[in-house]
């Protein structure tokens, strides 16, 4: 689907599905007094919120509650805040995708109340708005709603929240895309599906997420009471993403994930065994059977080989799911360049202490194979970023293994040393299409 489909979809098709559930939204002008905008606004907890939107899309925080606010609330939204003490907010830029909102009880109206003016439309239901400071908007729980055409100026909202001040917000636990930077950018509009039901990898309610089977998380959302850190690992579907948030805090923490694929650029020339002579085979050219030299067992036979595409961005962004370039110049080892996947390891005696760091942040651990380091070709200094865009075909192979979760190290392009996949990883973990 492309990047038009589904915006068509967003605003039209799912629009339409949420009118049909509309029943009441309401806008009330000038809730606050100007001393009380101006005390929200100028909050040292607000401006440090703020400052975070330098990394993400929407910050979430809360505020102790005032007499004077709480007096304002009751008296134009008829919300008895009594018993509370603090309130919920909100940074966010960007558009909001269609969605309702979800709280971790069950509630009757959604509230909020713009802190600023900003371009754009909130669309509740079959009813448009205008963005403007000191309006609040209230809807029944269950409304879709979501906003359009609102540029890159940052909205600062009181709520949303329902009646009891707690927070609510988007109910999609995880999007989908096929790439890191839209995940980690959190690009409403380029995903390829999403889930509003639960935190299972693997389903989802819009779009389509064939032929993928593992992902990686490129941000997330939280509410900044239940704080998590990005994960690190692989995760396959039918795994439950609510495990990674914070306790108490799944119904308000969202997931953007692209697929995990770690892979060798089509024309890679792997070191084979072919009628008793060493031939280095393209590896789109590898079969099941084919014997393949490893850097300790000797010639294994091929089990599995897969196929698939990936995006390459034409830019210098270190990322995993992108292509790097091992050169001659960086890699004696080689006789030709050679191109892998960020998430594809190098096989090396041992890592610098910023290589250990990095292979940290990006796989969780660091992992040995064949008695040699996995160092991640996004982790390595010495591979550069392939700064060519465009769709490019890819590959990878497992070896016989009595254990399907070992992998090996075999000699790609002439001489460097590099990971395969392990069975398991081929069959679970890989997004290709095996042959």
């Amino acid at each position: 689907m492309t990047k038009i489909g589904v915006r068509h979809i967003y605003k039209n098709t799912i629009f339409y599905f949420c009118i049909q559930k509309i029943r009441m939204s309401l806008c009330v002008t000038s809730v606050l007094s100007a001393e009380d905008l101006q005390y929200l606004n100028q909050l040292p907890a607000v401006l440090e919120a703020k400052s975070k939107l330098e990394t993400r899309r929407v910050v979430y925080f809360s505020i102790p509650l005032t007499a004077s606010i709480r007096d304002a609330l009751h008296a134009r939204l008829g919300l008895d805040l009594s018993a509370v003490a603090s309130i919920p907010m909100r940074w966010i830029q960007g558009n909001t995708t269609p969605h309702v909102d979800r709280g971790e009880s069950k509630f009757e109206n959604t509230y909020l109340v713009y802190m600023n003016d900003s371009p754009g439309t909130v669309i509740v239901g079959d009813e448009s708005y205008p963005i403007q400071e000191n309006t609040a908007l209230i809807f029944n729980e269950g409304v879709c709603h979501g906003t359009v055409d609102t540029g890159s100026v940052p909205r600062l909202l009181l709520g949303p929240m329902n009646e009891m001040a707690q927070p609510v917000g988007e109910t999609a636990f995880i999007y989908y895309f096929n790439n890191y930077t839209d995940a980690n950018l959190q690009n409403y509009g380029n995903e390829i599906a999403n889930n509003t039901v639960d935190h299972i990898l693997g389903t989802f309610t819009f779009g389509d997420i064939a032929p993928y089977t593992s992902w990686r998380v490129g941000s997330v959302i939280f509410n900044e009471a239940y704080p998590i850190s990005v994960p690190t690992g692989v995760y396959t579907n039918g795994f439950d993403m609510a495990t990674l948030a914070a306790p108490g805090g799944a119904a308000t923490t969202s997931f953007f994930v692209y697929p995990n694929i770690p892979c060798f650029l089509e024309g890679t020339e792997i070191l084979c065994l072919v009628d008793g002579k060493h031939v280095e085979v393209p590896v789109e050219k590898i079969v099941p059977g084919t014997l393949v030299k490893t850097s300790r067992d000797g010639y294994k036979k091929v089990e599995l080989i897969g196929k698939g595409t990936i995006l390459n961005s034409g830019d210098s962004e270190r990322t995993q799911n992108r292509m790097y370039k091992c050169s001659v110049m960086n890699y004696p080892e080689l006789k030709s360049d050679l191109y892998i996947t960020g998430c594809h390891s190098i096989l090396v005696d041992s890592l610098t202490d910023a290589q250990k760091d990095k292979t940290i942040a990006h796989t969780g651990n660091t992992f040995v194979t064949d008695g040699k380091y996995r160092l991640p070709a996004c982790a390595d200094e010495r591979a550069e970023p392939w700064v060519s865009e465009g769709s490019y075909t890819i590959w990878h192979f497992a070896l016989e293994n009595k254990d399907i979760k070992m992998n090996y190290g075999v000699y790609a392009n002439g001489g460097l040393l590099v990971e395969t996949c392990s069975i398991n990883f081929m069959r679970t973990k890989s997004n290709l299409v095996l042959q």
